[in-house]
């Protein structure tokens, strides 16, 4: 951490480091970082991924839920076998919807927390189980966060030149399948990796977060670090708006933000991709990206 362990503690934080400071040595800064499809955190992960539509923790299936935030009701544009188009109303009335219901969840894991330190509750028995939490909209919507919000370049694949400045669009494969395992899958935590790694208070999912009340955020590290930084984001997967913010927000004077064309997260060539869209095909991204790194670091090292 380039400014030592005040980063992670202060009151705001839904838990605080342990850390004194004494841990960290000047050797232990970064010369500079390069962020490869770097996700905005584990916690903002996982808000995005709650099904909006439970409103009871303890009947998240059924009449208990609320219908009017299922995305896997074709009323509201899900398609069970390609890319769902909801409204915007849709998108943020189901927004709002996971920030209420992450917001209770690190509640009533406080309130546990709280009483296991008054040894009401047997401190082993911390397991925090979250049902309904594979239901994240970008994964069954291209449209939802689409593409950057300005004008960026593009690595592209046939050169490995970069682009013009333009608006990108991602090429990402949505995958209405997650509708199964949100009805079957759950989250397996305890209360302590729930609130120090998975958890985010927030009003609004996607745009609305208040990114430093976690450790575990990319766009709130970033805030407190000046060293050289590139942000790549990949075409094939859903990172590219959060590529564009942990850019935005970065405090270095020297960072450059660039989409790979046509990459998995994984940094391969998404040749899911290329068959969906009609693009492509994608050959050349790891040869490009790295070709691309070196370069950079080259130029500065």
């Amino acid at each position: 951490m380039e400014n030592g362990p005040s980063y992670c503690q202060g009151r705001n934080k839904i838990t605080e480091c342990p850390f004194t400071g004494v841990e960290f040595t000047a050797a232990d800064k970064a010369d500079g970082i390069v962020f490869t499809d770097a996700h905005p955190g584990v916690g903002v992960n996982q808000l995005r991924s709650l099904n909006a539509s439970v409103v009871n923790e303890d009947k998240p299936f059924g009449p208990a839920l609320n219908k009017t935030l299922d995305p896997f009701d074709p009323a509201h544009g899900y398609n069970a076998t390609g890319d769902s188009v909801y409204s915007q109303y849709f998108v943020d009335i189901y927004a709002r919807g996971q920030s209420r219901r992450m917001n209770g969840l690190i509640q009533e894991a406080l309130q546990i927390k709280h009483k296991m330190e008054l040894g009401l509750i047997d401190p082993a028995d911390d397991a925090f189980i979250i049902p309904r939490a594979s239901a994240r909209l970008v994964e069954l919507s291209t449209q939802v966060q689409c593409c950057t919000v300005n004008p960026t370049r593009l690595l592209e694949d046939s050169t490995g030149t970069l682009s013009a400045p333009q608006i990108i669009q991602t090429v990402r494969v949505p995958d209405p399948g997650i509708k199964d395992h949100d009805e079957t899958d759950t989250e397996d935590l305890t209360i302590t990796s729930f609130l120090s790694a998975n958890a985010i208070r927030s009003q609004h999912s996607l745009d609305n977060l208040d990114w430093c009340s976690t450790n575990n955020s990319t766009v709130c590290a970033v805030r407190f670090i000046s060293v050289p930084l590139l942000v790549l984001a990949h075409q094939g997967h859903y990172f590219i708006r959060d590529g564009e913010q942990i850019y935005e927000e970065s405090a270095s004077a020297d960072k450059q933000f660039v989409v790979v064309e046509g990459a998995t997260h994984a940094g391969g060539n998404c040749d899911a991709c290329a068959a969906f869209w009609g693009t492509g095909p994608y050959r050349n991204v790891v040869r490009n990206t790295w070709n691309f790194i070196a370069n950079w670091a080259s130029a500065r090292f």
